[in-house]
C-alpha cells in the first residue's frame, strides 16, 4: 500500500477504521443510520450549507429527492462530483477566475425506459421531476469546494434528460435505466446551466 512498511500499513489502517466510526458515531447522532452508506454524507454536508434537511434513508422521503428546504419546503436533489488533483485549479479557474471552461455531469438513474415502454416511462420520470430543485455539488478530497443550483427547466428539457426520451421514441435502444445524464458547464465565474450558490476556494 503505497511503499508503506508493514507497521506503517497497521497503523494507516486502523486510523481509516477508528475514523470511520468515529463518523458513523456523529451521523447516528445527526439522525442517520449509516452515514456512510452511498454518497449520504456528502449530502449531508451540502444539505448543512444549503438550509435543507437531509432524508435519513436513501431512498428518500419524496421520490427522486434527498433533502427537503427549511424555509420554502421544496424537495431538492442532489448529484455530486468528486474532481481529481489535476482538475482543482482549472475548476477554480472557471467558477471563480473566469479563465477556463469545466463541466460535471449529473447522472439521474431510473430516468430512461426499458422493455416495451421506451420514451413514455422516461417522459413521466423525468416530467416528475419539474417540481424538485436540482443541485449539483463539487467535492474534492470530501470538503465541499462549490454547489449549484441547476435550472429545472435545463434539466428536464430536450436538451436535458428529455433528449434520452427522444432518441427511444426515435427507436434507440438501451440495456438498463442508468446513465441518463446532464452536463453543468462551469465558465465565466458561474454556471452556465444555473447559480453557483456556495464556493469554497481552497486555492487560498
Amino acid at each position: 500500500m503505497n511503499n508503506l512498511s508493514e507497521s506503517e500499513t497497521r497503523h494507516a489502517m486502523e486510523m481509516v477504521k477508528y475514523h470511520e466510526q468515529e463518523k458513523l458515531a456523529w451521523g447516528r447522532k445527526l439522525g442517520f443510520d449509516n452515514i456512510s452508506e452511498k454518497a449520504k454524507t456528502k449530502e449531508v454536508m451540502m444539505g448543512y450549507e444549503l438550509g435543507d434537511t437531509v432524508f435519513a434513508n436513501s431512498t428518500g422521503e419524496v421520490r427522486g429527492a434527498d433533502a427537503r428546504n427549511n424555509k420554502s419546503g421544496m424537495p431538492r436533489e442532489y448529484k455530486t462530483t468528486e474532481l481529481k488533483e489535476y482538475q482543482v485549479d482549472r475548476f477554480f479557474e472557471a467558477v471563480v477566475d473566469g479563465t477556463a471552461t469545466m463541466s460535471g455531469s449529473m447522472t439521474y438513474n431510473a430516468a430512461g425506459g426499458t422493455g416495451s415502454d421506451f420514451g413514455k416511462q422516461t417522459r413521466e420520470t423525468i416530467n416528475s421531476y419539474n417540481d424538485i430543485e436540482h443541485f449539483h455539488g463539487v467535492f474534492f478530497r470530501g470538503t465541499p469546494v462549490a454547489i449549484t443550483q441547476v435550472d429545472t427547466d435545463y434539466i428536464t428539457s430536450d436538451d436535458g434528460l428529455m433528449k434520452r426520451a427522444i432518441k427511444e421514441e426515435n427507436g434507440q435502444k438501451y440495456k438498463s435505466t442508468n446513465g441518463n445524464s446532464v452536463s453543468v458547464h462551469y465558465e465565466n465565474g458561474g454556471a452556465r446551466e444555473g447559480e453557483v450558490v456556495y464556493k469554497n476556494d481552497i486555492r487560498k
